[in-house]
């Protein structure tokens, strides 16, 4: 005998039915203090969830507790990212897809805004040297008058 027979073994779920970690409420416990550190410091907060063992069963049981918010987004850089605000104001799931639309990461983001969508500083500075450029430009043609 090899002593393994004393381990205990416990079944989560049959076969077919849904599989559950004990992840979810760690997660929704981690959410309320990045929340709580949002409000108090303005301090943003990433949670990735493929960083644990979390299971499409607890990805569907966080959405039904989180809910849907007001705003949606998709960004399509290198392929699609999906931005959903939960029912809870400054949490916010973000998806990132490869451009045959298969999942690479999701996030929990606590945030005013996810940092997807901020402009780089960079991006304002180059933005402003064009912008200047093209209504230089757009002055040089000649103008009709308008009645």
């Amino acid at each position: 005998m090899s002593g393994l027979e004393s381990i205990g073994v416990r079944v989560e779920s049959g076969v077919g039915g849904p599989h559950r970690t004990d992840n979810l409420r760690p997660v929704l416990l981690q959410v309320e203090q990045a929340l709580q550190e949002l409000v108090e410091q303005g301090a943003e907060t990433v949670i990735d969830l493929a960083a644990m063992p979390f299971s499409t069963q607890d990805e569907q049981d966080l959405r039904e507790l989180l809910g849907r918010g007001e705003v949606n987004a998709s960004i399509e850089a290198f392929g699609p990212t999906l931005i959903e605000e939960t029912a809870y104001p400054g949490v916010w799931l973000v998806e990132h897809q490869d451009a045959e639309n298969r999942r690479l990461t999701l996030h929990i983001e606590v945030a005013r805004v996810p940092g997807m969508l901020l402009t780089p500083a960079e991006d304002l500075a180059e933005s402003l040297a064009v912008l200047r450029r093209n209504n230089l430009n757009s002055f040089d043609a000649p103008t009709e008058d308008v009645p």
